[in-house]
């Protein structure tokens, strides 16, 4: 598995997580059609739908791309009068709002548009938009306009919100709502959360892949101080630059990182130049000569018995462990670039087609209070 591949399977993860999901809220008067608005968006029959105007009892929550869309009963009956209906469902935990009528709007339809301009005046704006069901029995564009012009009247001071034509029946104005909410122009809501996410999972990431690249070192100074007193000169050099090459070699492995990579897609990176370079022979070579006095210093001593091939053995221990300990800490810092990069140009939605994603239906749902 590849680095890149195996960032992004840790998003893709992460967006499976209920607690990233962009929550949308479908409200609006018994009857309007919200089920239906909901089966529409998503492509298939998952929401019950029905003549009766409380047919929705319970907020039932469905899960689709990164988004949870969560059918709440509508307000205005006898079990639900809009008072109570606000308390129990508190739709300002949500981060959208679709707001389904079908009819004329009523009192409790401006109360309901007072109380979301009010919560959003308090600094917690939540996106609205106004959908008009059933649109194919309006006759002429003079009906829509009149629909426009009395909703946007009885938005309170301060609130908007995008009125959409739609009608379930025949799939009328469906994929222009589909994709407003599939717009990535919501990253400030979904973002926070992915990143907070995803920054633990690099923690998490560079601390095992480091520390098994560390034992990788470990390892590999053994090596390298055991031939700090191989008694054949040239031979010991030999040795080193296959110690060397092999120990790179294996912390990159460590890392996920592939040769084809660090020449093709992270070329830009300035420290995928130096990893490629300390791949090669003459890289390694380079590297021992920077070595300078230390490495004569270690061939010198292996040749005085005792004393002296027991520093040569330390001093080649020292120098592969320096070596491998610099080489574990550019990966690791290009392995952290390469994350960062993968958030940054992370696409919260894989597709635009509703019709080719199933949906995670869940019943039963209980509501809860997001945290701010």
């Amino acid at each position: 598995m590849s680095l890149q591949t195996e960032f992004r399977n840790i998003l893709e993860k992460i967006k499976r997580d209920h607690g990233t999901h962009t929550k949308i809220a479908v409200v609006g008067q018994p009857g309007a059609g919200k089920s239906s608005i909901i089966n529409a968006l998503i492509g298939h029959k998952v929401a019950r739908t029905g003549q009766r105007t409380d047919i929705t009892r319970k907020g039932v929550r469905y899960r689709y791309e990164f988004l949870e869309i969560v059918d709440l009963p509508g307000y205005g009956t006898t079990m639900f009068p809009l008072s109570e209906w606000k308390e129990k469902f508190k739709i300002h935990q949500y981060d959208i709002i679709f707001f389904v009528f079908s009819g004329k709007l009523t009192k409790d339809d401006c109360d309901l548009f007072a109380s979301i301009a009010a919560y959003n005046k308090s600094g917690h704006k939540r996106p609205l938009l106004l959908i008009r069901n059933h649109c194919s029995d309006l006759e002429s564009n003079e009906e829509r306009e009149a629909i426009r012009r009395d909703i946007y009247a009885k938005l309170s001071e301060g609130l908007v919100g995008e009125l959409y034509f739609v009608d379930c029946r025949y799939q009328n104005g469906i994929d222009k709502v589909r994709n407003e909410i599939l717009n990535e122009k919501y990253k400030d809501i979904w973002k926070p959360r992915i990143i907070n996410e995803f920054n633990k999972a690099k923690n998490v990431h560079y601390s095992i892949r480091t520390s098994k690249a560390k034992d990788t070192v470990s390892t590999y100074a053994k090596l390298a101080g055991a031939n700090g007193v191989n008694p054949f000169f040239g031979a010991d050099i030999a040795a080193d630059i296959a110690i060397y090459f092999k120990m790179f070699s294996t912390i990159k492995e460590d890392f996920n990182i592939e040769d084809n990579e660090l020449e093709g897609r992270y070329c830009t990176y300035p420290l995928a130049k130096k990893l490629v370079e300390l791949m090669t022979k003459n890289g390694v070579l380079l590297l021992l000569k920077s070595f300078g006095g230390k490495q004569v210093t270690k061939s010198v001593c292996k040749y005085i018995p005792f004393v002296g091939q027991a520093a040569a053995a330390a001093l080649g221990y020292t120098l592969a462990k320096d070596a491998g300990e610099s080489y574990v800490n550019d990966c690791a810092t290009l392995a952290w670039q390469v994350m960062d990069k993968e958030i940054e140009n992370y696409k919260l939605y894989s597709d635009l087609n509703g019709s080719s994603k199933k949906p995670i239906y869940i019943e039963n749902y209980t509501l809860y209070q997001l945290k701010e």
